[in-house]
């Protein structure tokens, strides 16, 4: 199968194409023939060396499938071949032929297309589990979620709305503000840069941090007593140290993106694709590039 890799860490000109075949799957696996993937600011770092994993290497890349099973193992049972599917792989979607676990897998409806399964799959998913699963928001609460008009940010913005929250509060950069604003005027955002998001006159049920460091330890401030903070990154000593529930968050299954997938297909969830490309060396890199000088508004998907 193509697949483009990556045998040591850096800029864009890591990677290359290779040709791979697929393992053995083993019993609570599938293979997936890939359709779309999307870019996410994980992949992005990774390529660049931020996180452990020099051991894996050589290794593919790629953290969203979308696509059609074609092999089961001898002890899935709730997918059959034929099924349209998508997921969160932690790496290894950069290619045509995708192993996952059945636990991470989601069915795609009918009327969900394969970019659109792809662009929820990692950013939007966890997104949506902090405010769904792990916040637990409430009819009548109020939240602040930082990095609003990222991928995470926006779907945790949507997942609050549909949660009935009285208030939202976000930070975004300018232009994301300007896309929040003009998505839902009663969102009030604040630009990371140029605002202090700790002037909020009454103090929020819950908090989504996506940034970390300072920004996580000034949202206490904003906070009730009795009110939660969630992460995606790892909290500081201080939070930790702190009389609040405060937590960090990863993806656990598949099943909050089976939900999801569904609130999607019922026009509940809206995503937002900035680009929509050929899967191929040259549009990997040029995607990845796009990160780096500022992150994009909407996802970038890559075809097979």
């Amino acid at each position: 199968m193509k697949a483009i890799e990556i045998n040591k860490f850096g800029d864009v000109d890591v990677f290359y194409e290779t040709e791979k075949t697929p393992g053995d799957l083993k019993s609570h696996e599938l293979l997936i023939k890939n359709y779309a993937t999307a870019i996410d600011p994980y992949d992005v770092k990774y390529r660049a060396g931020a996180f452990d994993g020099a051991d894996k290497l050589p290794t593919v890349l790629g953290s969203s499938v979308a696509g059609i099973v074609e092999a089961i193992g001898s002890e899935v049972t709730q997918f059959t071949i034929g099924d349209r599917v998508a997921a969160s792989t932690h790496l290894q979607s950069y290619a045509r032929q995708v192993i996952a676990l059945e636990k991470q897998l989601a069915l795609i409806p009918d009327n969900v297309t394969f970019v659109q399964a792809a662009g929820v799959a990692l950013g939007y998913q966890t997104g949506y589990q902090g405010i769904t699963k792990e916040l637990d928001l409430q009819k009548g609460q109020s939240i602040l979620i930082h990095g609003g008009s990222g991928s995470v940010g926006f779907a945790a913005i949507q997942a609050a709305k549909n949660s009935g929250a009285t208030k939202i509060y976000a930070t975004a950069s300018d232009k994301g503000k300007a896309f929040l604003t003009e998505f839902d005027p009663k969102i009030i955002v604040f630009d990371y840069k140029k605002d202090d998001f700790t002037k909020i006159t009454e103090k929020v049920d819950a908090v989504l941090d996506t940034v970390g460091g300072n920004t996580q330890e000034q949202s206490l401030k904003v906070l009730k007593s009795s009110g939660k903070l969630r992460s995606t990154v790892n909290l500081t000593d201080n939070v930790k140290n702190s009389a609040f529930d405060a937590a960090s968050y990863y993806l656990v299954s598949g099943q909050t993106l089976s939900q999801l997938l569904l609130d999607l297909s019922r026009n509940r969830i809206t995503i937002k694709i900035a680009h929509m490309m050929k899967f191929n060396l040259e549009n990997l890199k040029k995607s990845h590039q796009q990160f780096e000088t500022g992150h994009p508004l909407g996802k970038i998907i890559l075809e097979f």
